[in-house]
């Protein structure tokens, strides 16, 4: 029989490290720091119940029928409505779409502007689920070097002057290093992209997780026409229901939707309707607030846990909104090594690397979200104990 031939494209897409660790973190006795997931205890069972059966019993079998390719508009009047008191910039409901989780708002970018080949410029240390989806469409990386303020401002001018088409970017509590763009930064990157035909993605997948609320101006109200803001309700409320949004300057919406209609037809149009309902119900500030109190008090716990437990050579971060701690051991030292004595612990951690377009071997990201204290407790014993057997 002839064998089948995947396509190019295909072939290309990277492969995914993070998926691989969620199946040896499932395994019984283990414990992981790996994964990006929220804490299961924090979602609102009861309320997303309620607001289903409302759902339901107002809307009847229309609940369940199809709706527009782009989603369900009173949704995307409530996201419209917090871009203009939340997000510092005015947009209109027709500039969101609903997209199943944010993932899909990479794969339907890429789809729209790369050609194989074409430049791209990406956060080093980036977000590899979103490095992996603009990968299936061969585009060049070139890394953007991100410190404890941001990106390097200076380093995505040189890469647009050399033809980078987009830049990908989360600006708050970076996934993974944990970090957040400072408002000067903020100002150089919208200043670098606008005008320059280079697209921004703004990712605020943790933007909602600040533990003092937002940390900064968005670079969509500096940069309107060249930035497209991407968001979900994956980190708050539920990454099950995979609700995503983007929202997109008025000369891309129509493409966007054509887009997004030719992909998946539209994304889920019973969630969205159950989440606006859970919104009309609940504060949802106040909701928030009660994720982000969550969040830094385990944060504070893991941290602690990190002074007890590792040793002095080894640094880290103190994030001030997120799910992640960026930890290094020292220059020369390869974290894989560290990773593979943990797991030897049954701790599963997450290398830095693979999050890298260069350098990146002495880093390791940590999720504090996922864990119980009783967890973190015994995690962080496991990770100490790695870290002197490899170090020293």
């Amino acid at each position: 029989m002839m064998a089948h031939r995947f396509s190019k494209l295909s072939s290309g897409t990277m492969d995914s490290f993070i998926m691989g660790l969620v199946e040896v973190a499932a395994r019984p006795g283990m414990i992981s720091f790996a994964t990006g997931l929220p804490d299961n205890s924090l979602f609102d069972v009861d309320g997303l119940a309620k607001a289903s059966c409302d759902v339901l019993r107002d809307m009847g079998g229309g609940a369940l029928q199809y709706d527009t390719a782009a989603g369900y508009i009173p949704l995307r009047e409530r996201i419209a409505a917090r871009c203009s008191k939340e997000l510092g910039f005015k947009a209109s409901w027709e500039d969101v779409i609903l997209t199943n989780g944010s993932q899909e708002c990479f794969d339907l970018i890429a789809r729209m502007f790369l050609e194989p080949g074409d430049r791209m410029a990406v956060e080093n240390p980036g977000y590899l689920g979103a490095i992996q989806s603009f990968s299936a469409y061969g585009p060049e990386f070139t890394g953007i070097d991100m410190g404890p303020e941001g990106a390097d401002a200076g380093q995505l001018r040189e890469a647009i002057s050399g033809g980078a088409k987009l830049f990908y970017s989360i600006p708050n509590h970076q996934n993974p290093s944990g970090n957040s763009y400072s408002d000067a930064v903020r100002r150089d990157v919208a200043a670098a992209v606008e005008g320059s035909g280079c697209l921004l993605i703004e990712d605020d997948a943790y933007g909602e997780l600040g533990y003092r609320g937002r940390a900064g101006k968005t670079m969509k109200s500096m940069a309107p026409e060249d930035t497209v803001l991407t968001g979900s309700f994956s980190k708050t409320i539920s990454p099950g229901m995979r609700i995503g949004w983007m929202v997109v300057p008025e000369w891309m919406r129509a493409q966007a939707g054509k887009s997004l209609e030719a992909m998946s037809l539209q994304s889920g149009s019973f969630c969205q309707k159950v989440v606006d309902r859970f919104l009309q119900e609940h504060d949802y500030d106040a909701y928030l607030w009660e994720l982000r109190k969550a969040y830094l008090a385990k944060k504070e716990f893991f941290l602690d846990a990190m002074e007890d437990c590792l040793p002095d050579s080894m640094e880290w971060n103190d994030p001030q909104g997120g799910m992640f701690v960026w930890l290094k051991s020292p220059e020369g030292t390869e974290a894989m090594r560290i990773f593979d004595a943990a797991l030897e612990r049954k701790l599963v951690v997450m290398p830095g690397k693979p999050f890298h377009v260069r350098g990146g071997g002495n880093t390791l990201r940590l999720n504090f979200a996922t864990p119980s204290e009783d967890q973190i407790r015994e995690g962080m014993k496991a990770l100490g104990a790695a870290c002197r057997v490899i170090l020293g």
